[in-house]
């Protein structure tokens, strides 16, 4: 009978600790939902699509541009395709982030001070690595190396574009004027992907130092300061 005692005990004690076990997962598991909705999630108010969509330039406007902003996205982490991006559509990736559209100081995108490009726009593929000049809209070999590995953030992208400040070309010195620049560089990448059927995501998590060296640049004057991530549909 004392056997039956204690195994009765100990199999109590056992179912016990696994219900406290299972009440703990339960409740990791609902705060962590609880966190990314909280953090990760940005939620609009009720009612606000359809206040938008009631706006009567919205509700009967076919413009091309307000689709495209309807639709503009990143794709999700690890759903690229890895698919090949034709050279014709990498030209106008490099145009739309960093070219002319007129004479002057006519830039596709702000610059301070109507100054030339402070953001150099480098890409890598199968084939190495190749700048973008925007002085003749085409690519100027820099490496020969597949350093995508290094730069694509783990995920199966065809193409990365990187943007690398060059600090003695922007403005006043003010590295404000850099990222407001990125910041239109990439919004431009990112329609014109759209119109092209083609994945793309913004990430900022770049080994600067590390990347710097592989490109042939003095890491103290060029940062490389983000990569937009690219595939074919």
């Amino acid at each position: 009978m004392k056997n039956n005692g204690g195994t009765t005990k100990r199999g109590k004690r056992v179912m016990l600790i696994a219900l406290i076990i299972a009440i703990l997962a339960a409740a990791g598991g609902w705060g962590m939902v609880i966190k990314l909705n909280m953090t990760t999630t940005p939620r609009l108010n009720p009612g606000a699509l359809e206040n938008l969509n009631s706006n009567e330039l919205m509700a009967i406007s076919d413009s091309a541009l307000l689709q495209a902003l309807e639709r503009r996205n990143s794709t999700a982490r690890g759903s690229f395709t890895g698919n090949e991006i034709s050279e014709d559509a990498l030209q106008l990736l490099g145009w739309a982030a960093t070219g002319k559209n007129r004479e002057g100081t006519g830039f596709v995108v702000p610059l301070a001070m109507g100054t030339t490009p402070y953001v150099s726009l480098y890409l890598a593929d199968a084939h190495g690595v190749r700048r973008f000049s925007w002085e003749s809209n085409s690519f100027e070999s820099v490496l020969e190396d597949d350093i995508r590995d290094t730069v694509n953030g783990g995920q199966n992208a065809s193409a990365v574009w990187i943007y690398v400040i060059e600090k003695a070309n922007v403005p006043n010195g003010s590295m404000d004027f850099a990222w407001h620049t990125i910041g239109a560089m990439s919004e431009h990448q990112y329609l014109l992907a759209d119109e092209l059927n083609i994945q793309t995501r913004f990430m900022g998590d770049v080994k600067a130092d590390e990347v710097a060296v592989l490109l042939g640049l003095d890491a103290s004057k060029n940062i490389p300061a983000g990569v937009m991530v690219m595939a074919q549909k």
